[in-house]
């Protein structure tokens, strides 16, 4: 734990001042890249203090653009103020007692706390404790060719950082309106104001190293639509600055309008109710999509998606049809000789609503397999999958029987 005493607050200081708002750029995997410019003090030769680092940064990956970096070394941090442990749950002492709260604000003598009751303003106090704070510094030793003071671009991996893709869907006839959001997910104890943030989506191997969220806020922002090549990746880049306070920001990032299809299908389950557009827009990043129908009143399923390249097919399950029910039964099993099989299923589709509707149905099918008889033609999906469609009459059902020769 880590105690702070008020007289702190005046003799604190910051080692280094950044210049405009950090670039970050965020990946899936927990881990951001940040590059900020920071103002130094330089001599010819020297050591400086390069603080308010997060907690999770990798120290290997810390860079100073402008200088000649001698070495690194880990210290404490140098800012050990009130204002440092914002969010955290601490416990004040004051005259009259002991107070324990979550630290909202802290400005001079005056605490903003909330508490069981309420907020509570303190002030005047004798000592706040609190955790030790998720911030880090490093001494760094360095030789500049022009001494003065400099504005330098610091650069660091960290991990704590990181996004993660959610898209809003809403079904309109044949259209489906989708609009990407990124939850920015910052769990590093330090605040990023003004962020300028890239979007990297794929999956990449990150260097070995070390997620509560504080708090949720909503935040509406222009998006930009289309990503750029970054590497083997997709980088999408926010149309405008972000704040990152501690918690989780939702940022648009895409929007696209396609053509959607809607189909039933039964794998063996229940006949569940699916969407299937083929993507004509943008990269999309893994992410659970929400589906919302009648103009947005009305939600109508959810499914998670993995990353679609341009034009690739997507299938969205949603939800289970209530009236349309399967059933599917093996009705034999024959052993035709030590590697070769006979198998015979019936798959039956019962509907009680007042129009016809067409149900796919999809059969996985092991090892190397033949069908060799078959009530209704069959499409191959891939060397392990076939699909039927069976056409369901209004209030009626329909039969579906085959049978499979397969052996390892």
């Amino acid at each position: 734990m880590l105690r702070i005493c008020a007289v702190l607050i005046i003799l604190g200081g910051v080692a280094t001042q950044l210049l405009g708002g950090p670039h970050l750029v965020l990946y899936s995997q927990g881990l951001a890249l940040v590059e900020e410019t920071r103002d130094f003090a330089l001599e010819g030769e020297g050591t400086l203090t390069v603080d308010y680092l997060p907690h999770q940064v990798l120290l290997d990956s810390l860079t100073l653009e402008g200088v000649t970096v001698l070495s690194l070394t880990p210290k404490l941090p140098v800012r050990l103020t009130p204002d440092g442990v914002v969010g955290e749950i601490v416990q004040v002492e004051t005259q009259s007692g002991t107070i324990k709260g979550r630290l909202i604000s802290a400005s001079g003598d005056l605490l903003v706390l909330a508490t069981g009751e309420g907020l509570v303003t303190v002030n005047g106090y004798r000592t706040i404790i609190a955790p030790s704070p998720e911030r880090r510094a490093v001494e760094v030793a360095y030789r500049a060719e022009e001494p003065g003071t400099q504005g330098l671009v610091v650069r660091y991996l960290t991990r704590g950082l990181s996004w993660q893709a959610r898209y809003r869907a809403l079904l309109e006839g044949e259209t489906l309106s989708l609009v990407g959001l990124a939850e920015l997910v910052n769990d590093t104890g330090i605040s990023y104001p003004d962020a300028r943030v890239d979007l990297i989506a794929g999956q990449l191997y990150t260097p070995a190293g070390a997620g509560a969220m504080p708090g949720v806020r909503a935040l509406a922002a222009s998006p930009e639509l289309g990503p750029s090549p970054a590497y083997e990746y997709h980088r999408y880049r926010l149309a405008q600055p972000v704040d990152l306070p501690p918690g989780s920001t939702f940022v648009p990032y895409l929007v696209a309008s396609l053509p959607c299809q809607r189909l039933y299908r039964f794998r063996g389950g229940p006949v569940e109710t699916v969407l299937k557009f083929v993507n004509s827009a943008a990269p999309l990043p893994a992410g659970e999509v929400t589906v919302y129908g009648e103009g947005g009143s009305l939600l109508i399923g959810a499914a998670s998606i993995d990353h679609v390249p341009v034009g690739e097919e997507v299938t969205l399950a949603i939800g289970a049809a209530f009236d349309l029910t399967g059933s599917r039964t093996q009705t034999f099993h024959t052993k035709l000789s030590e590697e070769l099989n006979r198998d015979g299923y019936r798959i039956v589709i019962r509907s009680a609503k007042e129009e016809p509707v067409v149900v796919e149905v999809v059969e996985s099918l092991p090892g190397a397999w033949q069908i060799t008889q078959s009530s209704l033609p069959f499409e191959q999906i891939d060397a392990h999958t076939v699909r039927f469609l069976l056409e369901v009459p209004a209030k009626g059902e329909v039969e579906l029987t085959y049978t499979v020769e397969w052996g390892y």
